[in-house]
Order: C-alpha cells, then structure tokens, then sequence
C-alpha cells in the first residue's frame, strides 16, 4: 500500500501553521534519517510506502501531541477544514452541501491511497462509513479519515455532527464503520 504525496503535503500545511517551518522542517530531517523518502522532495503525486508514512505520522503524534492517539481525529479535521477552506475542495463545495460532500467521501480515500476502499451508504439522516481492505490497519487510517469526514461536515453545515462507532481498527476490528447524523 501506497500513500499518496497529497496526504504528506496537507500534513506538513498543517505542522507548518501550527508548530512553525522550523519547527517542522527539524523534525523532517530526523524523520528522513530513518525514511530517506522524505529527505527528497514530496510532490503530490509521489508514491509514498504506507509503513513510512505511518512511522512519520506516529513520530509527528509523540513528538507534538504527547503521544495521544487523538491527534489523528484533529488531523483529519484540520485536512478538511484547510481543504474546503483554502485547498482543493473550495471550489467544489458551498456552506450547506454537507450531504453532497457525505457521497464524495469515497473520493477522498482514493485520492490519498493506492488500497483499501471507503464506501459511502446515505439513508435518511444517517451516514454510514466504512473502509475496508485495508493491508495495514492503523490508527490513522481510522481517525483521520473519519476526522476528515466528520470535520468537513461540519464545516459544511455549520454545526458539529454526531457519530456513533460501530467497528473501529481502534477496536481490532478487520473494518471501520462509522455512522453519522446528518442535520436537515
């Protein structure tokens, strides 16, 4: 498994705004001592080895966030904050397209990695999430990218939406299924 150079670019926008370029750019290099990938250029269609960038994301969550594997939430929500706000998704979405967003979800998977599927179910009010096939279950796959969902809905919508976890790589389950409440 693959991931793609856009998720290391919106990870660096993000420690670069809230830690400063010196700050990340330091920790960069101890990183690309044990992943020399990073010590090249990351553009974003650079392929990048899923266990590097898990080891990068694991190393930038001890280092700045004390270890607390919550920093993988706020990373996927800060993503998509930045992205409908500033990046590439600001021309797709307007305030109050939040279901319109909740079935481009799938995209956003396929866009950041080569395996591993998120599929989108919209029934009602409810949003159901899952990913599977995923070769390397972690954390991070989990959190930050139902960050990025729960954080773009509410961008979109303007109010914080509720989540239920019904299975979760954070509770050794093979899948992750989400489920969210959706405003009228």
């Amino acid at each position: 498994m693959e991931v793609k150079g856009v998720a290391f670019l919106a990870r660096q926008a993000q420690a670069e705004q809230t830690f400063g370029s010196e700050k990340w750019r330091a920790f960069l290099a101890e990183q690309a001592k044990r992943d020399p990938i990073f010590s090249q250029p990351v553009m974003p269609v650079t392929r990048i080895p899923a266990e590097a960038f898990l080891r990068l994301n694991d190393a930038m969550t001890q280092q700045f966030y004390a270890g607390d594997p919550q920093a993988y939430w706020k990373y996927g929500v800060k993503s998509a904050e930045y992205a409908l706000s500033l990046g590439q998704l600001k021309p797709l979405f307007s305030k109050g397209e939040h279901r319109r967003f909740a079935l481009f979800t799938p995209g956003i998977w396929k866009g950041y990695f080569t395996q591993g599927e998120l599929t989108a179910q919209h029934l009602g009010d409810v949003l159901e999430l899952r990913i599977t096939g995923v070769p390397r279950p972690h954390l991070y796959f989990e959190l930050s990218v139902m960050g990025f969902a729960s954080g773009g809905l509410a961008y979109l919508s303007g109010k914080e939406i509720p989540h239920e976890v019904l299975k979760g790589f954070s509770r050794g389950d093979p899948e992750v299924v989400y489920r969210f409440t959706l405003p009228a």
